[in-house]
């Protein structure tokens, strides 16, 4: 499916000299749409009692559809940032989609008072936790850039995806599709963003002070 990525002017007063930002909108399709639904039955809500329901108004707040970031630059020499964290509650990964910088490590903490299994078997990184219980915590390091895809071994439904972004010029897109990547340096960069539809690759011409222009970005 078409995915279209629309870049307009853009104010100057970057914190760094000779360095911009990047900002878009994509337009989202029904499956990037699709990952927050709640609308499938849980059909172990008997046994996730109340934490189902603060999974359900977890999800009302979850609003983050994709990642972009700035691909071609070299890795942060500055240390990862502190641990993220990714909560298992209701039978549901919270957040939805994580995005992290290479080298840092994820929390994977269990809210339910089910066990869960949590692993992946996506290249960038393989692991798998093996069962723990309610109020227990396991933390995996990402090394390496790209998209992990993370499942339970014990509830089929729950899937979610870490995207590991090789520096910190990355950013969140929104509900409206929207995203800003702040302090990229002057020169032609590589914009890659990840989408449950697909992932998209273009180029960006960032000038040291002022606006960048993308006409569109196609599957």
């Amino acid at each position: 499916m078409a995915c279209t990525l629309l870049l307009g002017a853009l104010g100057a007063g970057a914190s760094r000299a000779f360095a911009g930002a990047v900002e878009g909108q994509v337009v989202l399709t029904p499956s990037d749409l699709a990952i927050h639904s709640t609308s499938v039955p849980n059909p172990y809500v008997g046994q996730v009692s109340a934490s189902a329901r603060t999974a359900v108004a977890a999800a009302a707040v979850d609003t983050i559809y994709g990642v972009a970031w700035i691909a071609d630059l070299p890795p942060d020499p500055a240390p990862p940032p502190a641990s993220a964290r990714m909560d298992q509650l209701g039978q549901r990964f919270v957040p939805r989609i994580l995005a992290i910088v290479a080298g840092q490590t994820v929390e994977f903490h269990n809210s339910d008072n089910v066990f869960h299994n949590i692993f992946s078997y996506s290249p960038p990184k393989k692991f798998d936790l093996g069962r723990y219980p309610k109020g227990k915590s396991r933390s995996v390091t990402f090394v390496k850039a790209g998209a992990v895809q993370v499942y339970c071994d014990i509830h089929s439904d729950m899937r979610a995806d870490i995207v590991v972004a090789p520096t910190r010029r990355f950013a969140l897109i929104g509900p409206g599709g929207r995203f800003r990547i702040e302090n990229v340096d002057a020169g032609v960069h590589t914009v890659k963003l990840w989408l449950p539809s697909g992932e998209r690759t273009t180029t960006a011409d960032v000038p040291k002070h002022g606006a960048v222009v993308i006409s569109s970005l196609m599957p």
